[in-house]
């Protein structure tokens, strides 16, 4: 009768939270309470605030003075710590009495030890997420009771425990062990939904999970119930989305689990031999695509750069790799990751309109692309290198403090390059230009 009633508990607090405080914590922070959203100031890291998320999360447990200061405070603050955490609770009652919480000591010192006055009710995502999980676990020889219990708690995981404070050393480790149990759930919810043949449950929860953690390459499992549906085509497209992904926002190629999978797929794909019209419509560029040079992913420019050594290879034409380099005016890599990110969108532009329709460039690094120009020499390699420094600083403007060093490899007749080190062959010639205003 204990178990049972322990089961129900949380399905009973969701059914009646009008009357008691809603605290909500997986992929946003807010409070609510009698159906209006209750106000905690504008300084979501405060401390008030991570002192209210830590006894929320603690439940009924409560949590320790001293285990709350090494979450709260660091070593120096220590020596005043008892009379840190009494004006931080005194405080605390204010401002929630100020902002339509229920009259309450809201948080009480017991021992030593901190808890949420029980005479406000509330409910907590995240205990309640971590409780269906667990609930979860006791059934496993009961395969439909997980499944709901494990369903239930997919749902309440909506994103990262805490995001806005993502990088507090506490929530960093409680993230940690929530997105574990995340993941044992969504696994083991994938593999029974397979086996079950739910094909598109099976493709929503993936979906959702690639929402919440785009590169945990839960976009396999979308691929493998889109290939199971039948649904190839979006499935190769979510391929090549993701992969330029993974290129583009981290530097890293497809994982060996998703390549395995796209081989996979492309070994059960089979297209009749009439439909070869509607492949070479599919494959054809958009008209708004053909306008500048050749846009593509890491891995697709390393295909064809391997394609065009082997042709050079053959008949002798020669190309260039160039790598083009963001800098600050001293030579130096941009720290202000919002700055290093217009400057790289504005670089990537100014390629794009620099050269050839027939040439290809991709983006190698945060700060770097990779250019190369086909059937062309050394010396225009060059031209080519001042040109896109002189269209770029004509669209920064005067002011701009970025500088642009160009590597420029002349390949003909042979090749070999690694990608990892950049490596270059035959001879090679380098062109800096430094913009500043």
């Amino acid at each position: 009768m204990i178990k049972k009633a322990e089961e129900k508990r949380g399905d009973f607090a969701v059914q009646s939270r009008k009357n008691i405080l809603s605290v909500y914590m997986l992929g946003r922070f807010s409070v609510e309470y009698g159906g209006q959203i209750l106000s905690l100031g504008r300084n979501s890291s405060s401390k008030l605030i991570q002192l209210l998320q830590i006894v929320w999360l603690a439940g009924e447990k409560g949590v320790t003075k001293d285990d709350l200061a090494g979450m709260l405070y660091d070593r120096d603050s220590l020596s005043s710590l008892s009379n840190s955490l009494n004006n931080l609770v005194y405080r605390l009652r204010k401002i929630l009495a100020e902002n339509g919480f229920p009259k309450s000591l809201y948080v009480i010192n017991q021992d030593g030890v901190y808890f949420w006055d029980r005479k406000i009710p509330v409910w907590v995502d995240a205990r309640e997420f971590e409780r269906l999980v667990e609930l979860g676990d006791r059934k496993r020889q009961r395969e439909k009771e997980t499944f709901q219990y494990y369903k239930k708690a997919e749902e309440l995981y909506q994103g990262e425990l805490l995001s806005a404070i993502s990088t507090e050393n506490w929530v960093i480790v409680e993230s940690l062990r929530f997105k574990r149990m995340y993941e044992k759930a969504v696994s083991w919810l994938g593999d029974y939904m397979k086996r079950q043949k739910d094909y598109p449950g099976m493709y929503q929860l993936y979906h959702q999970a690639a929402q919440v953690y785009p590169f945990d390459n839960w976009q396999v499992g979308q691929m493998e119930s889109m290939a199971y549906m039948g649904r190839y085509k979006e499935a190769f497209l979510l391929y090549d989305n993701t992969a330029k992904r993974y290129s583009e926002e981290m530097g890293l190629p497809p994982s060996e689990k998703m390549l395995e999978c796209y081989k996979t797929m492309s070994r059960q794909f089979v297209s009749r031999p009439d439909v070869l019209k509607n492949i070479r419509a599919e494959l054809r560029e958009q008209e708004d695509e053909k306008i500048n040079a050749y846009y593509c992913s890491l891995p697709s420019f390393i295909d064809i750069y391997r394609l065009a050594a082997r042709r050079s290879e053959r008949n002798g034409q020669p190309f260039c790799l160039m790598l083009c380099t963001i800098t600050d005016y001293e030579g130096k890599v941009i720290q202000n990751q919002e700055k290093l990110k217009a400057r790289s969108e504005l670089l990537r532009k100014t390629i794009g309109r620099a050269l050839r329709r027939s040439d290809v460039y991709a983006k190698y690094s945060a700060s770097q692309y990779l250019v190369l120009l086909m059937g062309v020499g050394e010396e225009n390699c060059m031209v080519v290198g001042k040109r896109i420094s002189r269209n770029f600083r004509e669209l920064s403007g005067k002011q701009a403090e970025v500088a642009i060093s160009t590597d420029v490899t002349y390949v003909g007749g042979e090749y070999g390059l690694n990608f990892g080190f950049l490596n270059v062959h035959k001879r090679r010639r380098s062109l800096s230009c430094r913009q500043t205003g």
